[in-house]
């Protein structure tokens, strides 16, 4: 009855706070209501439990025990909004609510909690812990005495302001503070929603850093351990195998890894190598207790049981803590001690419970883990290996014993993340079984050889780095198998993006076959695969959808007409990376029929974008004939002809500066306005008779009477930062619907709803809750 009172609790208090986060991180409930909501549901969920299942579960828990479950979940639901992320009442980030009065700058002092990094666009960046702050004026004059200031800042600054840094450093910081921002975009990475994670609710483009003089580093510290570690590895074996080995052994939270290398292995479906995570602490344990089981061993220690209890204890206690104490290895460590304890007390364990206990613990300590993405795929991972393992190896009975258990372990690992997969990250990795199961003795030795040399580094880095010269070679041959399969055909589809319900009927029938519950697991495989890509393949294939993506001062525009997608312009300096691929992926865009290349487009941003999604015909005028990406056919624009690109025509309007006449979907006239003077509006009309069209799509500029009058618009969609204020105006006064897309995300169109703004809409978190 113990184990089943304690079973009963854990889950109970698991399911209240999914329930929290389910209503509050999803559907978007105000925190407290959502709290409200799940502590009564919870409540009265045990109540009819208590009445109904012991008449009906004669040997199952009783009325007062269901009753405890649902206090448990009351507990979860109080405990996650009591630890919600909210900013204290002296945060920093309150200055924003001044607005103007809070200065055009700001010196902030404070400390440097963790050690600096270069962000992907090679700034620096800093998490401070403030302690003061002082507003200046525009030429730079304080405005007052300094002030009190807490909380935690996100600070990036150019790369040689954070030379020399380290933790618990005092410095002085001037720059601007702004509001962190949300996703603009489908699909796009959640920077509010990461920050909030972090607890810190406001970010600071500084410019200067000063550090406090007479400091110096601390002789001992876990932070200089991890920087000696991955220094050894760096200088005996180079970039980007140095860094690699580090985060093999120590995750890559401990090292920075190159972004080319990092992006390589997500994309590969190998980001679990690089995280440290429960492979790397059964590894090590694994290590252990094989060396201390060894007879010779054994024979001269009076109880062997308790000393592989202590050794394991140890290795364990010092991993996670060199580590930085990772959700994934923390999980892993709590379960390594109830391997632990059974060997101690000569008791098998059961591994679903050690899991169970393991996540609750690790919830009680932080219910914020469970809206982390790296959480949850971790426990399903691990669940998966639990559940999945022996009935596939099953199924592989035909395969060598060793072989079709090297296969098992990550296949079961990858079904059963791919859900959460498909609802976070609209992906999935086609060669990514089979490239784990080649690569799984390289990743053993490596990070097996990473941990060794990086214990003797932490001694003499010297030495350390020669032990860690024979990881050189099978480094090197990962990252060619990792680039190789990355860079073949359809290595990672686009599937587009799944809805909660899916993504819980998927996990349901998972369980359904996992545990055996029904002998027709053909037909449950078969309703995982319509639940999971049923709905994907019909919206693909009937989608009428035209999208104006925020992409700052760039126009940029996808139609999505069933499965012949055109896209309109790449975008600018890494546009195409942070807002058009992440949109492509959520849409299920594998292939783009056709792309048409206007101003707001070059080369670089059209060959990241033809690199996850191919292009088959290129448009544009003869100019752009340099910037078709390899494997398009190139298509001449000629001026003011009407040209059928899929079932859009096209116009292109040429006369000095350049713009599209469009009408999409049999339907709406689109016209993309150049950037033009006001003096040179007219010409440009004169030129171009009968421009009435139905949406006008600009930069954001001043525009004239005229050019308002000669189009006559019902919608005028901005993309741009702001819109000319005048401009704005008069537009309203015609009653035009007026969009922006930096001020109001991405402007969606479908023959159902109209005109709507992304941000204006309710949509589901994306990765910047990783």
């Amino acid at each position: 009855m113990g184990a089943m009172a304690g079973s009963l609790g854990a889950s109970a208090y698991c399911a209240g706070l999914m329930l929290i986060s389910l209503l509050v991180r999803h559907l978007g409930l105000g925190l407290w209501a959502g709290v409200a909501i799940a502590g009564l549901g919870a409540l009265t969920a045990g109540e009819i439990a208590a009445g109904v299942l012991p008449a009906r579960w004669p040997r199952g828990p009783s009325s007062s025990l269901w009753v405890m479950a649902g206090l448990l979940g009351l507990l979860a639901a109080l405990n996650y909004g009591l630890r919600y992320p909210t900013p204290g009442p002296l945060d920093i980030s309150h200055l924003l609510a001044q607005g103007d009065t809070a200065g055009a700058q700001q010196i902030v002092w404070g400390r440097v909690q963790a050690m600096p990094r270069l962000t992907r666009s090679g700034q620096g960046q800093v998490w401070l812990l403030t302690n003061q702050v002082r507003q200046l004026d525009a030429q730079g004059n304080p405005l007052g005495a300094p002030g009190i200031a807490q909380g935690k800042l996100y600070i990036t600054l150019p790369a040689d302001q954070i030379e020399d840094l380290f933790p618990g450093q005092r410095v002085q910081v001037q720059g601007k503070l702004y509001e962190p921002s949300r996703p603009k975009n489908p699909n796009g990475f959640d920077f509010r929603a990461y920050l909030a994670s972090q607890r810190c609710f406001a970010g600071l483009s500084g410019e200067t850093m000063i550090a406090e003089k007479g400091q110096s580093p601390p002789r001992w510290a876990l932070w200089r351990l991890r920087q000696r570690i991955a220094r050894a590895h760096e200088a005996r074996l180079g970039i980007p195998a140095g860094p690699l080995v580090s985060a093999m052994a120590l995750g890559r939270g401990a090292v920075n890894v190159p972004y080319d290398i990092q992006d390589a292995f997500v994309q590969a479906g190998m980001a679990h190598t690089l995280a440290a995570s429960g492979f790397h602490v059964s590894l090590v344990l694994g290590v252990v207790l094989a060396v201390m089981g060894q007879r010779a061993i054994e024979k001269r220690m009076p109880d062997p049981a308790q000393a592989k209890f202590i050794a394991g204890s140890l290795t364990l206690v010092t991993y996670m803590l060199i580590t930085g104490g990772q959700p994934s290895v923390m999980r892993a460590t709590v379960m390594g001690f109830g391997v632990l304890a059974g060997i101690a007390l000569e008791r098998t364990t059961k591994p679903l419970g050690c899991l169970l206990v393991a996540v609750t613990l690790l919830l009680l300590l932080n219910p914020g883990w469970i809206d982390d993405v790296g959480f949850r795929l971790s426990v399903m991972a691990t669940l998966g290996l639990m559940v999945a393992v022996k009935p596939i190896t099953e199924k592989l009975e035909w395969l060598p014993t060793t072989l079709a258990t090297v296969a098992a372990v990550p296949l079961a690992a990858y079904l059963w993340t791919i859900p959460l997969s498909l609802y976070y990250f609209n992906t999935l990795t086609t060669y990514s079984i089979l490239l784990n199961m080649v690569t799984t003795p390289l990743v053993m030795v490596i990070s097996l050889g990473g941990m060794v040399s990086g214990l003797v580094a932490a001694v003499w880095p010297w030495l350390g780095g020669l032990v860690a010269w024979p990881l050189e070679l099978p480094t090197h041959l990962l990252i060619a198998l990792v680039r190789w399969e990355v860079g073949l055909p359809g290595s990672a589809l686009a599937t587009g993006h799944i809805s909660l319900g899916q993504m819980f009927g998927l996990y349901g029938l998972y369980c359904v076959w996992g545990w055996g519950l029904t002998r027709r697991r053909g037909l449950v495989a078969l309703l995982i695969g319509l639940i999971a890509l049923g709905p994907l393949l019909y919206r693909g294939a009937t989608l009428s959808q035209v999208t104006v993506l925020a992409a700052g001062n760039d126009a940029v525009m996808v139609v999505q007409d069933g499965r012949s997608p055109l896209l309109i312009n790449s975008g600018t300096d890494r546009t195409a990376f942070y807002t058009v691929v992440p949109f492509l992926r959520q849409a299920g865009v594998n292939r783009i029929t056709s792309a048409i290349h206007g101003d707001d487009s070059d080369g670089e941003n059209w060959r990241t974008i033809a690199d996850k999604s191919p292009i088959r015909h290129f448009y544009g005028a003869s100019s752009a004939l340099t910037t078709v990406p390899a494997g398009g056919q190139f298509h001449l624009l000629s001026p003011g002809q009407v040209q059928l690109i899929n079932r859009q025509q096209v116009q292109y309007l040429q006369s000095g500066e350049r713009g599209l006449r469009l009408t999409l979907l049999g339907r709406r006239s689109w016209l993309l306005w150049p950037q033009l003077s006001l003096d040179r509006q007219l010409p440009w009309l004169q030129a171009h008779p009968g421009l009435q069209s139905e949406v006008l799509w600009w930069h954001g500029e001043a525009l004239s009477d005229a050019a308002i009058a000669a189009i006559s618009p019902k919608v005028a969609i901005a993309s741009a930062r702001d819109i000319d204020p005048d401009t704005a105006a008069r537009l309203q006064q015609r009653g035009i619907q007026v969009f922006c897309t930096e001020r109001d995300g991405a402007i969606i169109w479908t023959p159902r709803q109209g005109y709507r703004a992304y941000l204006q809409t309710n949509h589901h978190p994306g990765s910047g809750l990783e």
